[in-house]
C-alpha cells in the first residue's frame, strides 16, 4: 500500500489492483486525481442524478468496488451537504477517513467505523478527541496544518514524502503513531 497527501482531504492510495482517491476537489489547487474508486466525505444533500460518476461514493451506505469493502455512515453536516465518514478495508487493512468533520462521532458512527488501522482526521480543535474515541494504529492528518494535531496529540510526527505499508508492519507497532505526510 503506498499513500500519498495532495493537500486538504486529497489522498491517493495505491493498492493490490485498486487506486483509491479521496476527497479530489478538497486540496484547493482544483487538481482532479483520477483512480479506480474515488471516495467524498463530502457532498450537496440534492446532487444531480444525471451527473453520477462510475465509482465514486458521496453517501452513506454499503459497498464493494475492485474487491474493496467501503462503509459509510452519515455524520453532523452543515444545512444542504451530507457529510460521511468511510470505513474502507483494502490489503487486510482498515482505514478510516472522517473528512473535514468539526463535531465529535456519535456512537453508532464509531460503531460502523469499528477498528480501524489507519485514521485520516482533520487538522482542526477536535482531532485529539477523534483519535482517542476511534484508537487506531496510524494516525494522518490533512486539512489544514498538521502541527495542530502533533500539539494535541503530543506525538513526534514521523514526516514522510509518502507512506509504505503491509499489514504487518502495522502489527509492529505498538502505541499510536503519527505520520505527516509532504504534499
Amino acid at each position: 500500500m503506498i499513500i500519498n497527501w495532495y493537500g486538504g482531504g486529497c489522498y491517493k492510495m495505491q493498492a493490490s489492483g485498486v487506486s483509491i482517491v479521496t476527497d479530489p476537489d478538497s486540496s484547493g489547487s482544483g487538481n482532479r486525481l483520477k483512480g479506480d474508486l474515488v471516495i467524498k466525505t463530502e457532498a450537496p444533500v440534492f446532487a444531480d442524478i444525471n451527473n453520477v460518476v462510475e465509482n465514486e461514493i458521496s453517501t452513506p451506505g454499503e459497498f464493494e468496488i475492485s474487491g474493496t469493502k467501503i462503509r459509510g455512515t452519515a455524520i453532523p453536516a452543515g444545512k444542504g451537504i451530507i457529510k460521511t465518514a468511510y470505513r474502507v478495508e483494502v490489503d487486510d487493512m482498515a482505514f478510516g477517513f472522517l473528512g473535514n468533520v468539526s463535531a465529535e462521532l456519535s456512537e453508532k458512527a464509531l460503531e460502523a467505523l469499528g477498528e480501524i488501522d489507519i485514521l485520516f482526521v482533520p487538522s482542526n480543535d477536535i482531532a485529539n478527541k477523534l483519535v482517542k474515541s476511534v484508537d487506531p494504529k496510524i494516525v494522518i492528518p490533512g486539512w489544514g496544518d498538521p502541527k495542530k494535531v502533533m500539539a494535541d496529540i503530543g506525538q513526534k510526527p514521523d514526516p514522510q514524502e509518502k507512506l509504505v505499508i503491509k499489514k504487518k508492519d502495522l502489527e509492529e507497532i505498538e502505541g499510536l503513531r503519527l505520520i505527516v505526510l509532504k504534499n
